[in-house]
């Protein structure tokens, strides 16, 4: 017997199940399944894991993975990797060394949705990480506190900055067929439609 990993296998089975079985009762509850998108997401604290690095622990170079964005020419951010959780870095030597900034944001073995891939930065003090997951997290303090906003509906696909300073985060749907558009102008604590 397989794992249903994700709400959208789950409902793609319970649909072909319904096909099969020729039941429309099995696939009207199967549509009644997928969630509507929440008119306001509010986040939560992310706090530090057990057994995993303190912020400001030191991160080997080959550990920061994927892209690295600078806020100007000597402080930058990035994922890294390391002991099994992805965490935010940080760098104030133009990526000579690099520092864990803030707690680990996604436990590999353990949390598929809330996996992130892909980081971005307002400025020194407003950094995001999103992607993979069903998860915006941000810090609008320079990596203090860290919050995580956790999309019921879907996956964000992308977050960027609008041109009033706000965060916009872009969330497909499981079934890929509508994306919406998210809006926080409180540095990723609350998340509106």
């Amino acid at each position: 017997m397989s794992l249903i990993s994700s709400p959208r296998r789950a409902i793609l089975t319970v649909v072909a199940a319904a096909g099969l079985l020729g039941s429309s009762a099995l696939l009207a509850t199967a549509v009644a399944a997928i969630p509507s998108s929440p008119k306001t997401v509010t986040a939560t604290r992310i706090t530090r894991p057990p057994g995993t690095l303190a912020p400001g622990s030191r991160v080997p170079s080959r550990d920061v993975v994927g892209q690295r964005i600078f806020t100007n020419a000597t402080r930058g951010f990035a994922l890294a990797t390391a002991g099994g959780a992805d965490y935010p870095a940080a760098t104030t030597d133009r990526g000579k060394t690099w520092k864990t900034a803030g707690p680990a944001l996604h436990l590999h073995a353990a949390q598929a949705p809330l996996a992130v891939i892909f980081i971005g930065a307002v400025n020194a003090k407003t950094v995001f990480a999103w992607g993979g997951g069903q998860v915006v997290d941000t810090t609008n303090d320079g990596g203090k506190s860290w919050y995580r906003a956790l999309f019921t509906s879907g996956s964000p696909v992308a977050v960027v900055q609008d041109p009033t300073g706000h965060l916009l985060a872009f969330v497909q749907s499981f079934n890929g067929t509508s994306t919406t558009e998210y809006v926080s102008k409180n540095g990723g604590r609350t998340w509106r439609r």
